[in-house]
Protein backbone atom coordinates (compact mmCIF):
# COMPACT_ATOMS: atom_id res chain seq x y z
CA UNK A 1 0.00 0.00 0.00
CA UNK A 2 1.38 3.42 -0.99
CA UNK A 3 1.32 6.02 1.76
CA UNK A 4 -0.03 9.44 0.81
CA UNK A 5 2.16 12.50 1.25
CA UNK A 6 1.24 14.83 4.14
CA UNK A 7 -0.83 17.86 3.26
CA UNK A 8 1.26 21.06 3.61
CA UNK A 9 0.18 23.30 6.48
CA UNK A 10 1.74 26.28 4.63
CA UNK A 11 1.95 26.55 0.86
CA UNK A 12 3.23 29.35 -1.36
CA UNK A 13 2.52 28.84 -5.06
CA UNK A 14 4.03 30.89 -7.92
CA UNK A 15 4.56 33.90 -5.66
CA UNK A 16 5.72 37.16 -7.21
CA UNK A 17 6.44 40.28 -5.18
CA UNK A 18 8.06 43.61 -5.99
CA UNK A 19 8.61 46.90 -4.18
CA UNK A 20 8.96 50.41 -5.53
CA UNK A 21 11.84 52.61 -4.47
CA UNK A 22 11.10 55.99 -5.97
CA UNK A 23 10.40 55.29 -9.62
CA UNK A 24 12.42 52.08 -9.60
CA UNK A 25 10.73 48.68 -9.41
CA UNK A 26 12.64 46.17 -7.28
CA UNK A 27 11.62 42.58 -7.96
CA UNK A 28 12.07 40.43 -4.86
CA UNK A 29 10.38 37.13 -5.78
CA UNK A 30 9.23 35.59 -9.04
CA UNK A 31 7.36 32.27 -9.25
CA UNK A 32 8.56 31.36 -5.75
CA UNK A 33 7.39 27.97 -4.44
CA UNK A 34 7.46 26.77 -0.82
CA UNK A 35 5.72 24.12 1.24
CA UNK A 36 5.93 23.36 4.94
CA UNK A 37 4.35 20.37 6.65
CA UNK A 38 2.85 20.30 10.12
CA UNK A 39 5.39 20.46 12.97
CA UNK A 40 8.37 21.14 10.69
CA UNK A 41 11.14 23.45 11.87
CA UNK A 42 12.31 25.59 8.94
CA UNK A 43 15.08 28.20 8.95
CA UNK A 44 15.51 31.03 6.44
CA UNK A 45 18.98 32.55 6.29
CA UNK A 46 21.06 34.65 3.93
CA UNK A 47 22.30 38.23 3.55
CA UNK A 48 20.31 41.24 4.72
CA UNK A 49 17.76 42.45 2.19
CA UNK A 50 17.32 39.14 0.39
CA UNK A 51 13.68 38.75 1.43
CA UNK A 52 13.77 36.48 4.49
CA UNK A 53 11.50 38.60 6.66
CA UNK A 54 9.19 39.33 3.72
CA UNK A 55 8.49 35.60 3.40
CA UNK A 56 7.25 35.49 7.01
CA UNK A 57 5.16 38.61 6.40
CA UNK A 58 3.61 37.03 3.28
CA UNK A 59 2.68 33.87 5.19
CA UNK A 60 1.11 35.96 7.95
CA UNK A 61 -0.80 38.10 5.44
CA UNK A 62 0.98 41.25 6.58
CA UNK A 63 2.40 41.72 3.09
CA UNK A 64 0.19 41.02 0.09
CA UNK A 65 1.70 39.38 -2.98
CA UNK A 66 1.46 40.66 -6.54
CA UNK A 67 0.73 37.21 -7.92
CA UNK A 68 0.35 33.70 -6.59
CA UNK A 69 -1.45 31.86 -3.81
CA UNK A 70 -0.73 31.81 -0.07
CA UNK A 71 -2.44 28.95 1.78
CA UNK A 72 -2.32 28.40 5.54
CA UNK A 73 -4.30 25.51 7.02
CA UNK A 74 -5.84 25.18 3.55
CA UNK A 75 -7.21 28.75 3.75
CA UNK A 76 -6.34 31.10 0.90
CA UNK A 77 -4.94 34.14 2.70
CA UNK A 78 -5.70 36.30 -0.35
CA UNK A 79 -9.43 35.71 0.16
CA UNK A 80 -9.52 37.21 3.66
CA UNK A 81 -10.45 40.83 4.29
CA UNK A 82 -8.33 42.61 6.90
CA UNK A 83 -10.73 41.94 9.79
CA UNK A 84 -11.08 38.22 9.03
CA UNK A 85 -7.35 37.91 8.47
CA UNK A 86 -6.55 39.56 11.82
CA UNK A 87 -8.88 37.17 13.64
CA UNK A 88 -7.47 34.13 11.82
CA UNK A 89 -3.91 35.26 12.51
CA UNK A 90 -4.48 35.98 16.20
CA UNK A 91 -5.76 32.47 16.91
CA UNK A 92 -3.47 30.53 14.57
CA UNK A 93 -0.09 32.24 14.19
CA UNK A 94 2.39 33.53 16.75
CA UNK A 95 4.46 36.40 15.32
CA UNK A 96 7.81 37.74 16.45
CA UNK A 97 9.31 40.49 14.30
CA UNK A 98 12.40 42.52 15.15
CA UNK A 99 10.47 45.74 15.68
CA UNK A 100 8.20 43.98 18.19
CA UNK A 101 5.22 46.25 17.53
CA UNK A 102 4.28 46.62 21.18
CA UNK A 103 1.54 49.09 22.13
CA UNK A 104 3.36 51.96 23.85
CA UNK A 105 0.47 52.83 26.19
CA UNK A 106 0.12 49.27 27.52
CA UNK A 107 2.35 47.62 30.11
CA UNK A 108 4.46 44.59 29.27
CA UNK A 109 1.86 42.27 30.83
CA UNK A 110 -1.00 44.00 29.01
CA UNK A 111 0.87 43.70 25.69
CA UNK A 112 1.39 39.98 26.29
CA UNK A 113 -2.32 39.48 27.03
CA UNK A 114 -3.48 41.59 24.06
CA UNK A 115 -3.81 38.59 21.67
CA UNK A 116 -6.14 36.99 24.24
CA UNK A 117 -8.46 39.99 23.99
CA UNK A 118 -8.25 40.10 20.19
CA UNK A 119 -9.13 36.40 20.01
CA UNK A 120 -12.12 37.09 22.30
CA UNK A 121 -11.00 34.69 25.01
CA UNK A 122 -11.19 35.06 28.78
CA UNK A 123 -8.12 36.90 30.03
CA UNK A 124 -8.22 35.24 33.45
CA UNK A 125 -7.60 31.86 31.77
CA UNK A 126 -4.25 33.11 30.46
CA UNK A 127 -2.87 35.27 33.28
CA UNK A 128 -0.96 32.40 34.94
CA UNK A 129 0.54 31.37 31.58
CA UNK A 130 1.65 34.98 31.02
CA UNK A 131 3.38 35.11 34.42
CA UNK A 132 5.01 31.70 33.87
CA UNK A 133 6.44 32.87 30.53
CA UNK A 134 7.63 36.14 32.06
CA UNK A 135 9.50 34.14 34.71
CA UNK A 136 10.94 31.77 32.10
CA UNK A 137 12.41 34.67 30.12
CA UNK A 138 13.56 36.73 33.13
CA UNK A 139 10.98 39.47 32.57
CA UNK A 140 8.66 39.18 35.60
CA UNK A 141 10.20 42.28 37.17
CA UNK A 142 9.22 44.24 34.04
CA UNK A 143 5.57 43.12 33.93
CA UNK A 144 4.18 46.54 34.84
CA UNK A 145 6.69 48.60 32.86
CA UNK A 146 5.78 50.45 29.68
CA UNK A 147 7.68 49.57 26.48
CA UNK A 148 9.64 52.84 26.57
CA UNK A 149 11.05 51.80 29.95
CA UNK A 150 12.68 48.56 28.79
CA UNK A 151 15.76 47.79 26.68
CA UNK A 152 15.75 46.66 23.06
CA UNK A 153 16.56 43.09 24.06
CA UNK A 154 13.79 43.07 26.66
CA UNK A 155 11.38 44.49 24.08
CA UNK A 156 12.18 41.55 21.80
CA UNK A 157 11.64 39.11 24.67
CA UNK A 158 8.19 40.53 25.31
CA UNK A 159 7.30 40.05 21.63
CA UNK A 160 8.52 36.43 21.87
CA UNK A 161 6.42 35.79 24.99
CA UNK A 162 3.38 37.41 23.38
CA UNK A 163 3.70 35.06 20.40
CA UNK A 164 3.40 32.07 22.74
CA UNK A 165 0.50 33.21 24.93
CA UNK A 166 -2.29 31.59 22.87
CA UNK A 167 -0.23 28.45 22.21
CA UNK A 168 -0.57 28.84 18.39
CA UNK A 169 0.16 25.98 16.01
CA UNK A 170 2.41 28.13 13.78
CA UNK A 171 5.28 30.34 14.97
CA UNK A 172 6.90 32.88 12.63
CA UNK A 173 10.01 34.26 14.31
CA UNK A 174 12.39 36.91 12.98
CA UNK A 175 15.91 36.92 14.53
CA UNK A 176 14.90 35.55 17.96
CA UNK A 177 18.35 35.93 19.53
CA UNK A 178 19.27 39.39 18.18
CA UNK A 179 20.36 41.83 20.91
CA UNK A 180 19.99 39.18 23.65
CA UNK A 181 22.40 38.32 26.45
CA UNK A 182 23.74 34.76 26.74
CA UNK A 183 21.26 33.77 29.47
CA UNK A 184 18.29 34.85 27.37
CA UNK A 185 19.70 33.19 24.24
CA UNK A 186 19.95 29.95 26.20
CA UNK A 187 16.33 30.30 27.33
CA UNK A 188 15.18 30.92 23.74
CA UNK A 189 17.16 27.94 22.41
CA UNK A 190 15.66 25.77 25.15
CA UNK A 191 12.12 26.93 24.35
CA UNK A 192 12.59 26.28 20.62
CA UNK A 193 13.96 22.81 21.43
CA UNK A 194 10.89 22.12 23.59
CA UNK A 195 8.54 23.21 20.82
CA UNK A 196 10.35 21.35 18.01
CA UNK A 197 8.12 18.61 16.63
CA UNK A 198 5.10 20.01 18.44
CA UNK A 199 4.55 23.18 16.40
CA UNK A 200 5.28 24.44 12.90
CA UNK A 201 8.20 26.84 13.38
CA UNK A 202 9.66 29.15 10.73
CA UNK A 203 12.68 31.18 11.86
CA UNK A 204 14.66 33.92 10.11
CA UNK A 205 18.16 33.99 11.56
CA UNK A 206 21.83 34.61 10.93
CA UNK A 207 22.71 32.55 14.00
CA UNK A 208 24.30 29.25 13.07
CA UNK A 209 23.53 28.03 16.60
CA UNK A 210 19.91 27.55 15.51
CA UNK A 211 20.76 25.62 12.34
CA UNK A 212 21.02 22.19 14.06
CA UNK A 213 17.39 22.55 15.19
CA UNK A 214 16.14 22.91 11.61
CA UNK A 215 14.57 20.17 9.54
CA UNK A 216 15.29 22.28 6.45
CA UNK A 217 17.22 25.49 5.74
CA UNK A 218 16.45 27.87 2.86
CA UNK A 219 18.17 30.88 1.33
CA UNK A 220 16.29 33.39 -0.87
CA UNK A 221 18.29 33.39 -4.08
CA UNK A 222 17.60 34.56 -7.65
CA UNK A 223 13.95 35.49 -6.87
CA UNK A 224 13.18 32.04 -5.37
CA UNK A 225 14.13 29.81 -2.43
CA UNK A 226 17.16 27.55 -2.56
CA UNK A 227 17.35 24.72 -0.04
CA UNK A 228 20.65 24.65 1.79
CA UNK A 229 22.50 21.36 2.22
CA UNK A 230 24.32 20.86 5.49
CA UNK A 231 24.81 23.23 8.42
CA UNK A 232 27.94 25.08 7.28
Amino acid sequence: MQLSSPTPIIELKTISKHFKVGKEKIELFKDLEFQCNENEFVVFTGPSGCGKTTILQIIAGLTRVDQGTVRVFDHNINDFNEESLALFRSSTIGLVFQLGHLIETLTVLENILLPVELAQREEKDYEKRAWDLLEEFYMAHRAHSLPRMISGGEYQRVAFIRSLILDPQILLIDEPTANQDERTKAAIFQKLAQLKGKKTILVVTHSRDIFPQADRIFIPDNFRLREKNGLS
